[in-house]
């Protein structure tokens, strides 16, 4: 492994060179005052890709997943960035059934393809907190040969020339504007809250996830990249996201991580549960975090899903490691609080990070409690297969630390469509319109969709 240093560069500004590259990724820490993300990374040029999909048998995927990664492995300089090459890539929500057996969604997926991870061997490493850009390279090639040192030092020199040319010149992104319109399979929201109040009150669940869909006409690649580079200034998410893959482009601008792995096998979960609006009144601001941090409703349904992630976490985690360092805290973004917890563990001996990624995936906190019964409860009331929306993106290293987001806040751009998701958690103390206010809130920063169901009839 090589790595060269640089002079510091912002990531947006490197990712504007670089966009137009084949296998674009950027993994985007956009939280300028580094609440959660410390390091950024981008790559190009992946020296092979894996994907799974519907017609593929998911009693294989982790033999064919493990020996494809295996192909592509190096040292890593002690010391440096988390991520200094691997596989980058994304897990939509339908892989779920890869790892969940006696899930069958009633949906038809609109991609064949549900998850696809890329091997990178020369990545860009932003460290925000030191002011501090690495380049790094292994030299290894879609033959998965040794790494070679020459071949390092070469890729190393062809990307430090890529981010030193002129910027080329943007397309007018003309004729595409079209405003986002509700699902018109979508069922009104207060019904959606209405039935899952009833399973609770039935003890199927203890709560789940509802979520509202929105499309737009498709919109070409570099709009789509123009656009996220307005809303990640907006949003300034920790664990947002933007890459170019065979399939679709995903845009997620989320401030809630799945899990991660140090390469020594210490897992972090940190469940998002609880949200509330933002004043510009200092005041009004304190009391709006004051309240959401006593809220009766938000602090049940966070401690919900912490008891389903430690529960997920005892299955690959050695038992007596697993503690919850800090339960409910009062999260801070531009234009919201959210309730955040932390469950922390140590990874079992025999367990790596593909079992670790499927024993949480997908997240309790945009499924529910219990899980299984939360997604068909899921599947039945919501209007279409969510596609990206709930899924993970992010990386497994080549000293087997991983670190995932869940894709909230996320712009799925299909070939025939853009789709948007915005969901709440329905507890029995859930009130409709609350609710119906809350999924709004969190879907106005990205798409600006401030009307009610009601209002677009």
């Amino acid at each position: 492994m090589l790595r060269q240093d640089l002079p510091w560069r912002e990531p947006a500004e490197l990712a504007r060179k670089l966009h137009r590259q084949p296998g674009f990724v950027w993994l985007d820490s956009a939280d300028a005052a580094l609440h959660q993300g410390r390091y950024s990374y981008i790559a190009i040029n992946p020296v092979s890709r894996f994907q799974w999909g519907c017609g593929d048998s998911a009693a294989d995927f982790a033999g064919a997943f493990r020996t494809w990664r295996n192909r592509f492995q190096s040292d890593v300089i002690s010391g440096g960035a988390p991520f200094q090459g691997g596989v980058m890539g994304y897990v939509s929500y339908e892989a779920a059934s890869i790892w969940m057996r006696d899930f069958h969604s009633r949906h038809a997926s609109r991609c064949d393809v549900f998850l696809e991870f890329s091997a990178y061997d020369t990545v860009l490493s932003f460290d925000h907190q030191g002011q501090s850009l690495s380049v790094y390279s292994a030299g290894l090639s879609g033959r998965g040969c040794q790494p070679d040192p020459l071949l390092a030092r070469q890729n190393i020199t062809q990307l430090v020339a890529s981010i030193s040319e002129s910027d080329a010149p943007y397309g007018i992104c003309e004729g595409e504007e079209a405003d986002w319109s509700i699902s018109p399979e979508q069922a009104d929201y207060t019904e959606s809250v209405s039935a899952t109040r009833e399973a609770i009150l039935d003890g199927e669940i203890y709560q789940a996830n509802i979520a509202t869909l929105w499309t737009r006409p498709s919109r070409s690649a570099e709009h789509a990249f123009n656009d996220y580079l307005g809303l990640r200034d907006k949003t300034q998410a920790g664990f947002s996201a933007f890459g170019a893959f065979s399939n679709r482009t995903i845009a997620c601008l989320s401030p809630e991580r799945l899990v991660t792995m140090t390469s020594d096998g210490a897992v972090r979960a940190e469940p998002i549960k609880g949200t509330a609006r933002r004043s510009s009144d200092p005041e009004e601001d304190q009391k709006a975090a004051e309240a959401l941090s006593a809220s009766e409703k938000d602090r049940a349904e966070n401690i919900m899903i912490v008891d389903l992630l430690r529960n997920d976490l005892s299955r690959v985690c050695q038992p007596e490691s697993i503690r919850v360092s800090r339960l409910c805290r009062v999260e801070t973004l531009p234009n919201l609080f959210h309730l955040v917890s932390t469950i922390e563990g140590k990874l079992s001996p025999d367990k790596d990070a593909v079992e670790l990624l499927g024993a949480v995936f997908p997240g309790g906190s945009i499924t529910g409690a219990p899980k299984l019964r939360a997604m068909e409860i899921i599947d039945q009331l919501e209007p279409a297969a969510r596609g990206a929306f709930c899924g993970s993106f992010g990386y497994i290293g080549h000293d087997g630390a991983c670190d995932f987001n869940i894709m909230i806040r996320t712009i799925d751009h299909l070939p025939e469509e853009d789709r948007y998701w915005s969901g709440a958690g329905i507890t029995l103390l859930s009130d409709a319109a609350a609710e119906w206010d809350e999924v709004r809130l969190k879907a106005e920063r990205i798409i600006g969709a401030a009307r009610t169901a009601v209002d677009e009839a």
